[in-house]
């Protein structure tokens, strides 16, 4: 290979300007010494303890500088051979790396000087501060050159003595240490804060990014392993159902040189593959920031972080995405805040910004011009083919068939034939139908669980005691959940995907049984919502969890159950005359918007029908409303509500229901506090220990005879 030919190696590189630093730093050891401005070594190895010529040999020093004259005295103590072979080398490296960015070849390290236009002192800069990390044993000659034996590594002293070697340069050494130079704006270096603020910057140390040895190894495809507690880089080619106009749509957003492209959906509906897809078709990738963790972190260390994300932006040629932003919102009075490093990210980054929302209020994002879409739910067919892309061993049947069950994003689907691969044995083969089923339903568990509970749905419909009438809308639900799809897909029919359904009556009549039966007719679960933990008195908190709560139960798997709802669903005020009323409308509206685009089933459940907003009610497409028991209803409750294999006497259940007036739950109570009164006594269950066990029943609620409802 000629003499100045390129670098075609990264070892090649790094070896050269690291003896590049060594001679360099031997260079100035040696004119010192030949001017007596630095102590000799002692026996021991130790620097020697100044002495009055070694001062002498200073102002020589500095004398030389103004006149211009070489650092050297009568005897140079060989920097004239060492100061010829610097020079030689560093000639020979300057060409070869002229020569290398001419061929086109690219070497991590010299891409960073390209990237983040270095200039030539910058260069020698970010050597100096690197090459310790390459080589340690570069330290002990740094603390000779400085005669400290506490110095750790570069700082601008050595630099002064280095790079900046005169008078002129020196002023140069300011603008290159300063906050907007782009050594320190980006990290690439930066200094020592554990000194005192009160030290000279002379004495603090440039601290290089551990980054830069990776990049002189040639490794410039990895992470800073720094940030991955806050970023994830994610890129290549991936297989995805998007329709070509939205992938072209989005990817030109990305190549915007100012662009901010905000994508909507649900969780796991694909926002984070879309702009992972579009970046793969500019040749480019993303950098995913998690922004709820940079929001957590103490304000003065967001912003050495930021700093951080934007060099490595800068590298790796990403695009920095704001995934899950809404997530990351602060609260400012009645207002809902971006965090302050929002918009340092979009005023210093050069290039596209993308951010994703799962909620359907989108914060205030005035900062950039603004590309906004909404991805929705994959329509069925794409589904079943996301299925057996998933599954090649699933059935067009099968795929048809949990496509038709759960509206499911591509996420849900991914991780839900990951998990059913996971949990069976290898020898039994690719997952089924009923393996993907359970997993499907598991994979949002944890998300509802947080503000509700799972309810054993142990019931059918022979376990009902209500009117045909009630009986007949229960089964028409179950038909409507089970087909809805198809009718709203394929048939071409409008409205909501979902099914919303009031539940209207006095305590204890069935309501919460019959969403079960409902819930283990579908072959779903059923999860009663805990609305003390989904009502906030924090602005927005309400909206949030009342969104969390409808985007976990999107893809249909299971049942929401809103018992005693009257607080959450309430008329709305018409007349506001605070700030409470009009937070408390919001709620109410944000409800109404959710329930409308909603694709399970949602069952909400009062026991006062008169309290819910009539404009609320007419959203619901199905109104049951619950009767209380009649006479021969409340005869057969009290049938099924003792066991056969109670020890029972003499119960005369006609005359039960037709005395007392006690709704089903009642009824179940009562028949369960006589068993425990006669199991103590040693006695069987008879009409007799039934009635005293109502009569206190009556008495415990205020009332002095058992005549009329018990509420």
């Amino acid at each position: 290979m000629p003499e100045f030919g390129p670098y075609e190696t990264p070892e090649a590189l790094l070896r050269d300007q690291l003896w590049r630093c060594w001679l360099a730093v031997e260079y100035q050891i040696r004119q010192r010494w030949a001017m007596g401005a630095l102590p000799r070594t002692a026996e021991d190895g130790a620097t020697a303890a100044w002495a009055p010529e070694n001062v002498a040999g200073v102002f020589r020093a500095a004398l030389a500088e103004y006149r211009g004259e070489p650092l050297l005295g009568g005897d140079d103590a060989g920097a004239s051979v060492v100061g010829a072979a610097y020079r030689h080398h560093a000639m020979l490296t300057d060409a070869r790396v002229a020569a290398t960015l001419a061929a086109g070849i690219h070497l991590p390290y010299l891409d960073l000087w390209v990237r983040f236009e270095l200039g030539y002192a910058q260069r020698l800069a970010l050597n100096f501060a690197v090459m310790p990390e390459v080589d340690p044993k570069l330290v002990i000659a740094y603390r000779y050159l400085t005669s400290d034996p506490t110095c750790r590594g570069l700082d601008a002293r050595l630099l002064a003595m280095l790079v900046y070697d005169s008078s002129e340069r020196r002023a140069d050494l300011s603008r290159d240490l300063a906050p907007t130079s782009p050594l320190l704006l980006y990290r690439l270096i930066e200094l020592d804060e554990t000194a005192g603020s009160y030290d000279s910057v002379l004495f603090r140390r440039l601290r290089p990014a551990a980054r830069l040895v990776q990049l002189l190894a040639g490794d410039n495809r990895q992470l800073d392993p720094q940030l991955s507690d806050v970023a994830e880089l994610r890129g290549g080619e991936v297989a995805a159902l998007f329709p070509e106009p939205m992938i072209a749509r989005a990817a030109a957003a990305l190549g915007s040189p100012e662009a901010l492209l905000v994508l909507q959906g649900v969780r796991g509906v694909g926002k984070r593959l879309l702009l992972q897809v579009a970046a793969a078709r500019i040749g480019r990738e993303i950098l995913l920031i998690d922004a709820a963790a940079l929001a957590a972190l103490p304000a003065p260390q967001q912003r050495p972080v930021v700093r951080s994300i934007l060099r490595e932006c800068r590298l790796l040629d990403a695009i920095p995405v704001l995934p899950d932003l809404d997530d990351a919102l602060v609260q400012q009075g009645d207002r809902s805040e971006l965090p302050p490093f929002v918009a340092q990210l979009a005023a210093e980054h050069t290039g596209a910004l993308a951010v994703t929302l799962g909620r359907d209020r989108m914060p205030r994002l005035d900062f950039r011009p603004l590309v906004q879409f909404a991805l929705e739910v994959p329509p069925l067919d794409d589904r079943a083919a996301l299925w057996r892309g998933h599954v090649p061993t699933l059935s067009g049947g099968d795929a048809e068939s949990l496509a038709s069950r759960f509206a499911a994003p591509g996420g849900v689907i991914a991780l839900a034939a990951r998990a059913a691969r996971a949990e069976r044995p290898a020898a039994a083969g690719p997952p089924d139908l009923p393996a993907l089923d359970l997993a499907v339903r598991n994979q949002l568990h944890d998300r509802l669980i947080r503000l509700g509970r799972r309810i054993d749905a142990v019931h059918g419909f022979a376990d009902l005691v209500v009117d045909d009438e009630t009986a007949g809308s229960l089964k028409e639900i179950v038909g409507a959940l089970r087909e809805r799809r198809k009718v709203r897909e394929r048939w071409g029919f409008r409205g909501a995907a979902g099914v919303s359904v009031l539940f209207s009556g006095d305590p204890g009549v069935g309501k919460t049984m019959s969403a079960t039966v409902i819930a283990r007719q579908l072959g779903l679960a059923i999860y009663e919502i805990d609305l003390s933990r989904v009502v906030s008195k924090w602005l927005g908190e309400t909206e949030k969890n009342l969104g969390e709560v409808f985007d976990a139960a999107e893809p249909g798997h299971v049942v929401l159950l809103f018992n005693e709802a009257d607080s959450l669903f309430g008329k709305r005020t018409t007349e506001v005359k605070s700030s409470n009323d009009r937070y408390a409308n919001m709620e109410t509206n944000y409800l109404l918007q959710r329930l409308e685009r909603f694709g399970g089933l949602a069952i909400l459940t009062t026991n006062l029908g008169g309290a819910v907003d009539p404009a609320f009610r007419r959203r619901f497409a199905y109104d049951v409303q619950f009767t209380f028991p009649d006479p021969d209803m409340r005869t057969e409750l009290w049938r099924r509500a003792i066991p056969a294999t109670a020890e029972v006497g003499d119960i005369d259940f006609e005359e039960l229901g037709e005395r007392f007036e006690l709704s089903g739950g009642f009824i179940k109570v009562a028949a369960e506090r006589s068993a425990f009164q006669a199991a103590a006594t040693s006695e069987p269950m008879s009409t007799q220990g039934l009635v005293v066990t109502i009569h206190r029943m009556y008495r415990e609620r205020g009332k002095l005879t058992a005549v009329g409802r018990l509420e």
